[in-house]
């Protein structure tokens, strides 16, 4: 059975979909496979899980009428609360900036 996600893994995850768009807009180049794997490394997931997360995090973009990092297609089957957590995670980020 999956195991939930953690507080500090969605934080994580959100990190480094934010990182990767500041990216995208500044047009440097960069590997998603490298943020997954890194992730992998860190938490005890698999690469093709957090793939999967950063398409639940475009789908909370698009929610709120935002652009999402090119390729990272919105995956909507995402739970409310999980929804709700992404959301405060990426306010309090861009908060701090």
């Amino acid at each position: 059975m999956a195991k939930n996600w953690s507080d500090e893994e969605l934080e994580a995850s959100v990190r480094s979909y934010l990182e990767m768009k500041d990216k995208e807009l500044k047009g440097i180049k960069f590997s998603k496979v490298d943020y997954y794997r890194d992730l992998s490394k860190k938490f005890e997931r698999s690469k093709k899980s957090f793939e999967y997360r950063m398409q639940n995090i475009s789908f909370v973009f698009s929610q709120l009428g935002r652009g999402w990092v090119t390729g990272l297609k919105p995956a909507k089957n995402v739970g409310s609360h999980v929804f709700g957590k992404i959301d405060e995670i990426i306010d309090r980020i861009e908060r701090e900036k």
